[in-house]
């Protein structure tokens, strides 16, 4: 036992004095090593590109070291994704593609989530560019086809949003991501029926305290309004059968169109 132990004294004692004889540059590629082991990438990129900027014999053909500091980049983006640190994570998204361009146009999954990153810290144009690419790459189509129909949502472009939405719940009928496509689609198309709904509301309001030729005028304007609301309302249950909202609305426009036809009817009577 005496005998292992001073061994093992032995082999630390050589290890330390042989760490003390490397040079700067091997010092620094054995600690961007450990780095990465422990899963510092950071550390490991700064270690690493010490090392790789040396005058050390080899580095040229050092493939391995250089492949790793590449991709370590990668891996610290994703890292500060996982804590949502946006800011830092597209900034090594972005060094990362400096050193591996043709992953730009090639790796979906990076892509995406440097995407993600520049939406997240108000990047919208690069993120719109870079999730029209992940769509390309039919990378979570899907997902990024709702990222950017919210991108456009916040920017109050309701229009160019709904038809997004439209086209990836036709193109992804059982995505994930479908009910929340679902909800985004469904509040803009309730707003925009609801403006001849309303329209027609006001009418018949006033209708009701007319003399009947009154009534029958803006009744008549007001039932325009509830017909022309009608199939807005019903395109929203297309989309969404269950909508309750919709289905009051499809009910009160009927509603009214009937009474106001029976009530024509009783003239002619």
């Amino acid at each position: 036992m005496k005998k292992i132990l001073l061994l093992i004294v032995a082999i630390s004692a050589f290890s330390a004095v042989f760490a003390q004889d490397l040079s700067e540059g091997l010092k620094a590629k054995n600690d961007g090593n450990d780095a990465y082991r422990n899963k510092d990438y950071v550390e490991a990129i700064k270690q690493w590109g010490i090392y790789l900027k040396s005058d050390e014999e080899g580095i040229a053909d050092d493939v391995n070291t250089q492949t790793l500091y590449n991709n370590s980049h990668r891996f610290a983006a994703t890292s500060f994704l996982q804590k949502k640190d946006f800011q830092s994570a597209y900034d090594y998204y972005v060094k990362y593609f400096e050193l591996v361009p043709e992953d730009k146009s090639t790796n979906g999954k990076v892509i995406y989530e440097m995407a993600y990153c520049a939406n997240q810290i108000d990047k919208n144009d690069e993120a719109l560019s870079l999730y029209q690419t992940a769509i390309d790459l039919d990378y979570r189509a899907d997902a990024s086809m709702l990222r950017v129909a919210d991108i456009y949502r916040k920017a109050g472009d309701d229009a160019k949003m709904t038809a997004i939405l439209k086209d990836a719940l036709s193109k992804y009928p059982q995505s994930r991501d479908r009910s929340k496509m679902i909800t985004m689609l469904t509040l803009p198309m309730l707003k925009e029926a609801s403006l001849p709904f309303n329209e027609g509301n006001e009418l018949a309001k006033a209708a009701s305290g007319g003399d009947p030729a009154e009534y029958l005028a803006n009744m008549s304007k007001a039932v325009q309004k509830f017909e022309e609301a009608l199939p807005l309302f019903e395109d929203i249950l297309k989309y969404d059968p269950n909508n309750e909202q919709a289905k009051t609305y499809i009910n009160a426009c009927n509603d009214n169109i009937k009474s106001f036809n029976d009530y024509k009817a009783t003239l002619k009577n």
